[in-house]
């Protein structure tokens, strides 16, 4: 089995590789477990490969938003797809075309280059929700997205249950919360923003926090999302919804219950390290994002969240003690 993960050089997708590595298989149309033979990595960076695998790791190095590549990623006819690459919220405001071409041109690309129909996983968003939400976003709630990230994803996912009703491609989407913590320097993405409030206190810097402490939002830990995209991959398509889209049941938790858990693993000495400041601009897309994120559906079919921030906490810190280097490897 050849499966393809896109957005390979994210934390996301570096979780996912490792979690695919332990697993070795993934169920096949008719469910039955089949060994992963290669692992194809697409990234426009470099990606990371820890630890050995069982199996080949083929790194591409190039860029879904640029023509050609998501044909020359197509030609290699995976068996299954996980899609992660994306262009966030700040950047997808930022760069709209852009932003387009990698999230809907680059995907329909993909599926017209597939000689025959593969499994493909997308990782879509909380961002497909706003306007006025309820309390609890839950199974059956309507998108309108507030974003243009949040638009091109729900976008995507009517392009992938209508590729799926024609046969083109056996499509599955699952809606993501914020996903904490990636590790390495800042970036200005949103959630990256949101995980530094405690990557930055464990790394024994200061950092300056621009939502309110009672900011409550969805999350959930890279590890989770990647057992949840796997076990996603595995469910047969008689078992999905219509729309063949799910919510990722996520933990609901404040910015103040964030640093209430640093606290207790890192001690008041890194606590101390966080300033308040508002930052209206910030806090304005939080804000729009649904506050508690739910499945029903999901939960029944075996997608669960974190456990609490601890144990989110407790996961990055078990991913630092693991070491690996960017490297790439050119098929021949």
């Amino acid at each position: 089995m050849r499966v393809l993960i896109t957005g390979a050089a994210g934390f996301i997708g570096t979780a996912l590789q490792r979690a695919l590595i332990a697993r070795a298989s993934l169920a096949d149309p008719g469910g039955t477990p089949r060994q992963i033979d290669e692992l194809v990595l697409a990234d426009r960076a470099d990606v990371p490969l820890p630890g050995d695998a069982p199996c080949r790791r083929t790194v591409l190095r190039g860029d879904l938003a640029e023509p050609g590549f998501a044909a020359q990623l197509a030609a290699l006819a995976p068996d299954s797809v996980f899609h992660l690459a994306a262009s966030l919220t700040l950047e997808a405001e930022a760069d709209e075309p852009r932003a387009y071409r990698l999230h809907v041109e680059a995907l329909r690309g993909l599926i017209a280059g597939f000689a025959r129909p593969p499994r493909l996983v997308l990782a879509s968003s909380i961002a497909v929700f706003g306007g006025d939400l309820p309390e609890t976003v839950g199974d059956g709630l309507r998108a309108e997205p507030d974003t243009t990230y949040g638009t091109h994803k729900a976008i995507a996912e009517l392009l992938l249950a209508d590729y799926s009703r024609r046969g083109r491609v056996d499509a599955r989407a699952l809606r993501l919360p914020i996903v904490l913590i990636r590790d390495g320097a800042p970036l200005p993405a949103v959630s990256d923003r949101i995980a530094a409030i405690v990557r930055e206190p464990l790394a024994s810097r200061d950092v300056v926090c621009g939502l309110h402490p009672d900011t409550r939002m969805p999350v959930a830990s890279a590890q989770a999302v990647a057992q949840a995209l796997i076990a996603m991959h595995d469910l047969p398509a008689d078992r999905l919804p219509h729309d063949r889209a799910l919510n990722l049941p996520s933990l609901s938790t404040t910015v103040a219950q964030m640093v209430a858990a640093l606290r207790r693993v890192a001690g008041d000495a890194a606590a101390a390290r966080i300033r308040y400041e508002p930052d209206p601009a910030l806090q304005r897309v939080v804000d729009s994002w649904p506050r508690t994120f739910t499945s029903d559906k999901a939960s029944a079919l075996g997608l669960h969240a974190d456990a609490d921030f601890d144990a989110i906490l407790g996961a990055y810190l078990d991913s630092k003690g693991r070491h690996e280097e960017p490297r790439d490897r050119i098929p021949p």
